[in-house]
């Protein structure tokens, strides 16, 4: 059966099992993972799914804008791969505001998930905070209005 997908609370934010998460999204130091946690996701929106115990297991945090969604950060849990969690969170952002495309950037390990989604993928330029890696703009039209 699949988990709720639905706003995160900020207990689970700051929970011991969110860490590993926010670190598979953001790939870097403590505390930069820290200033994303305390700075950055409190103003955007949270969502995600939980296992049986309570513990998050995925998670979307995206903002909205005028012209379009962006995606910040996504993970899901290594036990909870492979089941359909991430394209299902992708909807639900997908779902906060249908008429507005949705933006995301990545690197080499997610691109392909992404374009699997149906999402357009074109080069990106380096980002500071892992100068590095090959960088991608990801977008997805916005949701056609049913007839």
């Amino acid at each position: 059966m699949d988990t709720p997908i639905r706003p995160l609370t900020r207990a689970e934010i700051v929970s011991p099992a969110f860490g590993p998460l926010l670190w598979e999204a953001a790939s870097v130091d403590a505390d930069a993972l820290m200033h994303i946690r305390d700075v950055e996701l409190p103003h955007l929106e949270v969502i995600g799914s939980a296992d049986d115990a309570g513990d998050v297991v995925g998670f979307a945090a995206f903002a909205r804008h005028r012209d379009h969604l962006e995606l910040h950060y996504l993970a899901v849990s290594e036990t909870a791969r492979g089941a359909g969690l991430g394209s299902r969170l992708i909807d639900a952002v997908r779902a906060a505001d249908p008429p507005l495309p949705l933006r995301a950037e990545t690197d080499d390990d997610a691109v392909d998930f992404y374009r699997t989604l149906g999402f357009t993928v074109t080069g990106a330029p380096r980002d500071a905070r892992w100068p590095a890696r090959r960088r991608y703009r990801c977008e997805m039209p916005p949701r056609e209005a049913s007839a």
